[in-house]
């Protein structure tokens, strides 16, 4: 396409071409589209759909990642793909347990916390075995807890990874299930993937991103003794 002097082409992911699950139809709280990823205008490897309970005090996150892109990135950087699976879960929980931002953040505290995810997830292995429902069947996912909050992956669902964070709410019980459709998300799942659609979506929902009531508006102690490590700990 020729483009025209002065304007610029935004780059569009193509839709989805993968299975992606979300809570299911019994959840009665808002839902929306939260992120995929990773370069727009490349097919996306990851979607993460969020769900907030109609009080507004839980949130849950279900993010499908592609088996067939985890594997081939992970076979580059020659690494089990549920690594990548788990990191991306334990960095999700702790950016989503962040206090409000009138809470300064510590010099070397955002490190730290980067550094306890992805030793976490290079841990996933050994994380306690729970068992999810996926589609009405039982299967067995391993479980992370920090700051009062959870992550759950899995590598039992045929085409996907599957990882789930939570807080607010317990992970005993969980249930996922496939979309036959994204409205309930608010964008369709045979729609392109476009720069502004995360924000459209949560719009739809009436999604507050400004005072979230599940935000948390102190400290946690898992965070607290982060910031209680010794510098040259935290370099190593």
């Amino acid at each position: 396409m020729r483009e025209v002097p002065g304007s610029r082409t935004v780059p569009v992911s193509p839709p989805v071409d993968y299975p992606i699950y979300g809570l299911p139809v019994s959840w009665q709280g808002a839902r929306w589209l939260d992120s995929f990823g990773d370069q727009l205008g490349d097919p996306p490897r990851s979607v993460r759909l969020a769900h907030e309970s109609p009080d507004g005090e839980s949130l849950i996150m279900v993010e499908t990642h592609s088996r067939r892109r985890a594997d081939e990135v992970a076979a580059q950087w020659t690494e089990p793909p549920m690594r990548q699976v788990a990191f991306s879960a334990a960095h999700v929980l702790t950016d989503v347990t962040l206090p409000r931002q009138s809470l300064s953040r510590p010099d070397g505290f955002l490190m730290a916390l980067g550094k306890h995810a992805e030793e976490a997830a290079a841990r996933y292995e050994h994380w306690p075995l729970v068992s999810w429902r996926v589609d009405d069947v039982p299967v067995p996912a391993r479980l992370w807890r920090f700051a009062g909050a959870w992550a759950v992956v899995s590598d039992a669902v045929d085409e996907v990874y599957l990882a789930v964070v939570g807080l607010g709410t317990g992970p005993d019980g969980l249930d996922l299930a496939r979309l036959q459709d994204g409205t309930a998300y608010h964008f369709g799942l045979d729609q392109p993937l476009s720069g502004g659609l995360r924000s459209a979506s949560a719009q739809a929902a009436g999604v507050d991103f400004e005072a979230p009531r599940w935000q948390r508006q102190d400290w946690h102690a898992d965070q607290l003794r982060l910031m209680c490590e010794p510098e040259d700990d935290r370099a190593e």
